[in-house]
């Protein structure tokens, strides 16, 4: 859980406070209390927000007390305090020093969504209670709850656009965690540092080397718990990160969560990377991490409910990933030229497609084959995916590990298929689960065969039905084609089946039995797909 500005209204020191403006961020998270201690709003920019350096997530306390009858200066320091990610101000003594609250100061709090917290009118209020209130509950909050990773991709999606960096994450995280947090290259050169607290960066900076050699050594330091994680981000430079903590331990859950949060913000803010890396969302929703998918969607502006597409594109080539990744917007294009909502990026070596319901599913199909087109004159081992109808991130998941174990046992029923269906991606794994329950459970699908084999005493016809139902969807025409026979020799050969078995080959759900018997054949004996 995460301690909401909400939150704090119902601490003792603050149940007779009153919000009058900025409502809609009673909602946002506080990571801690600060008091404003100077109205002088250059400094607030060369000061405490010097070089974007990044304190957010704070809710400040004040009295205006240098500035009771200028609005203006007022209405200033709101508007800096919000441009540097502090997310509201708890007012004191007003009607006793500061006269009341200005309309404008509302206004704009309200417009920037900023809470503005008023104390009860009284001389006898003081700071440290609600500092001490305040403080108390957001450690408490800390020391039961490992997650930090959704936590800071909320704040960081509610910043403006030049806050989100590798720094301000770094800093949420020293904050959260009250540890020194270091990004060093594979060389162990120093890049990053947010050191907590923060007087201590030039001691820390002097003695990186002897620190290193200590972790390096497995020694340690008095009291100070040293960990060096290695850290890869997409761009594959690796880096180290190394986390000091004085006094109390890490748990493995909180350093798991460490580094899962700075590899996530190297790939999404690094310097490096000029387009947002979404394949990150498209990590957590495949892991089903619910808590990360929603605050990554919020800083990428996708509402997750509208999805129920999946395409998965991939290839066995030695250039296939090349390929799909260079092919990444011409495949964006054709899929928004039927869906509204489209992303798409390189997942595991192979390009997913999330959107929304199609527009239609016959131009859906249509993009589908252009795609393919385009990609299978350089590389003919691409194939492609549709999953349809999917209704929520459960369901993307589950779609997507069946496409990743069953892939290669749809392309043996289907070898003609150039795409691959749900229903077909889900028939192949069917027919999988049947083999592996072993010789009982195919022994059904085995009597239909061996029956129609001594009644008609002829393989072709078997074959015939394979192609004809697996390859040929069921016409005659491009079953003759593909086998090399005439028209009526298909006929006949379906005759036949239909004569040898009691009942019609097309008739469902007489012949349900009939199309597995035919796919699982395929399986077990690894048959050659036809000529086409």
């Amino acid at each position: 859980m995460s301690v909401t500005v909400s939150d704090l209204l119902n601490l003792p020191s603050l149940r007779q406070a009153t919000v009058v403006a900025g409502k809609k961020g009673l909602n946002k998270i506080v990571s801690s209390i600060s008091v404003l201690e100077t109205t002088d709003t250059s400094y607030l920019v060369d000061g405490l927000f010097q070089q974007g350096e990044f304190f957010g997530s704070e809710i400040v306390i004040t009295g205006f007390l240098n500035c009771i009858d200028d609005v203006d200066c007022q209405c200033d320091n709101i508007r800096r305090l919000a441009e540097g990610g502090e997310i509201g101000l708890i007012l004191f003594y007003v009607g006793v020093y500061m006269p009341r609250i200005d309309k404008r100061l509302i206004d704009l709090a309200n417009e920037l969504d900023f809470v503005l917290i008023q104390m009860p009118k009284s001389k006898n209020l003081r700071y440290g209670e609600v500092i001490s209130d305040v403080s108390e509950y957001i450690h408490n909050d800390r020391a039961k709850n490992d997650f930090i990773v959704s936590d800071i991709l909320a704040r960081v999606s509610r910043l403006p656009e030049h806050q989100r960096t590798i720094n301000t994450v770094l800093r949420m995280v020293s904050d959260g965690i009250m540890a020194s947090v270091l990004l060093t290259d594979n060389s162990m050169n120093l890049i990053n540092i947010a050191a907590w607290p923060q007087n201590v960066e030039p001691e820390i900076k002097s003695n990186l080397a002897k620190i290193i050699q200590l972790v390096k050594s497995g020694d340690s330091l008095k009291d100070t718990n040293i960990y060096l994680f290695p850290i890869v981000p997409d761009d594959n430079h690796p880096m180290n990160l190394l986390l000091i903590k004085e006094g109390a331990t890490l748990s493995t859950m909180l350093q798991s969560q460490v580094t899962d949060i700075v590899r996530i913000s190297l790939n999404i803010w690094g310097k490096n990377h000029g387009n947002i890396a979404l394949h990150e969302l498209f990590r957590a929703i495949l892991q089903d991490d619910p808590l990360k998918m929603r605050r990554l969607a919020d800083i990428f502006h996708i509402t997750i409910s509208d999805i129920h597409e999946l395409w998965v594109l991939s290839g066995t080539g030695e250039s296939s990933e090349n390929l799909l990744r260079n092919n990444i917007k011409n495949v964006y294009s054709h899929v928004n030229s039927c869906c509204k909502i489209v992303v798409s990026d390189i997942y595991e070596g192979k390009l997913l497609v999330f959107a929304s319901t199609p527009n239609s599913e016959n131009d859906a199909e249509r993009q589908v084959e252009e795609i393919l087109e385009d990609m299978r004159k350089i590389d003919d081992s691409i194939t492609l995916a549709k999953f349809s109808n999917l209704q929520n991130t459960t369901e993307v998941r589950n779609a997507y590990l069946d496409y990743q174990n069953h892939l290669e046992e749809a392309k043996q029923i289907f070898p003609l298929r150039l795409w691959f269906s749900e229903g077909e991606i889900t028939f192949a794994k069917e027919c999988s689960n049947i083999i592996r329950r072993g010789e009982k459970s195919i022994a059904p699908y085995n009597l239909i065969l061996k029956r129609l084999l001594a009644k008609s005493h002829d393989c072709d016809v078997i074959e015939t039905f394979g192609t004809y139902a697996l390859d040929a969807d069921y016409s005659v025409t491009k079953t003759a084609k593909l086998l090399h026979i005439h028209n009526n020799t298909v006929k006949y050969r379906l005759k036949v089946l239909d004569d040898s078995l009691g009942y019609k080959h097309d008739k469902i759900p007489d012949s349900i039995k009939l199309y597995y018997s035919v796919a699982l054949h395929r399986l077990l004996n690894a048959d050659a797909p036809p000529e086409s």
